[in-house]
């Protein structure tokens, strides 16, 4: 799946989210130590989200069996804050998956599996030479297929403007 390349990305927290997140925080008379406070509280001072902190929070919201008047779900931000993770992780999720499909579109093999699948091997399975190829030879390739793809688009607006 797509959530190794989401490790380390960080999703800002708009006003909105903020305002509804300080609004439970200022409200909040109760033991400091409850499960969510402290979460709470670094939301508020960073104003961003980690993806490994969005995975808790969704972990949180999935498992969670009680009430939603329940402190420790209005302390992770309720339903407002679940719909939010939710959407964040979907998105995000979604975008590696659509660069994977468009990648595997165009001819590269393999996008979903972590390590490209079995190594120097296409996906019908044949073996695939790279003893042989440099790197030079590899940029080259790359430019003439840039400069190709250019050309083609040039080409395109000239017959839109017809």
């Amino acid at each position: 799946m797509a959530n190794s390349e989401l490790q380390g990305k960080y999703w800002e927290i708009d006003d909105n989210m903020n305002n509804h997140l300080s609004r439970i925080y200022n409200a909040y008379r109760g033991d400091k130590t409850v499960k969510g406070y402290s979460r709470l509280e670094g939301l508020l001072n960073n104003r961003e989200c980690s993806y490994e902190q969005m995975k808790r929070i969704k972990n949180f919201f999935d498992t969670f069996d009680g009430s939603n008047k329940d402190t420790s779900y209005l302390l992770n931000g309720g339903a407002k804050m679940k719909s939010w993770v939710n959407v964040c992780l979907g998105d995000a999720r979604q975008d590696i998956k659509g660069k994977k499909k468009s990648m595997m579109n165009i001819g590269m093999d393999n996008q979903f599996q972590k390590d490209g699948g079995i190594k120097d091997q296409d996906s019908s399975g044949k073996r695939i030479r790279t003893d042989n190829i440099s790197v030079n030879e590899t940029i080259y390739e790359v430019k003439a297929f840039s400069n190709l793809l250019n050309v083609f688009e040039e080409n395109n607006k000239k017959i839109k403007n017809l």
